[in-house]
């Protein structure tokens, strides 16, 4: 199983930041938030954090939701040592609500 700790959470979360024009491009029918979050949802995918569960199923939840609950809870499993990634998740969102905002 592999593990991950705040500092990697940290950059995968930098890296989906760095990558926002090419991640928002692709979003569909989400909103901007919810996009960057399914972004870090899938690299902790391609580094090897498996989720416990499925966000792209879970209809009865907002998408913002369900992708912040299955990332707290990839986190929670594979966490060494253990982290609140909820606030640098957080973050990431913030960042995108001020820059949206900034722009508007």
């Amino acid at each position: 199983m592999a593990t991950i700790n705040s500092e990697q959470f940290g950059e995968i979360c930098n890296g989906v930041w760095r990558d926002r024009e090419a991640v928002l491009g692709g979003r569909g029918s989400l909103s901007g938030e919810a996009t960057l979050v399914r972004a870090v949802f899938w690299r902790l995918c391609k580094a090897g954090i498996n989720p416990k569960g499925s966000a792209d199923n879970d209809a009865s939840k907002p998408h913002m939701l369900a992708y912040q609950m299955v990332v707290g809870r990839m986190l929670a499993a594979n966490g060494r040592p253990a982290f609140d990634g909820a606030p640098i998740l957080n973050a990431l969102v913030e960042r995108y609500a001020n820059e949206v905002s900034s722009s508007a």
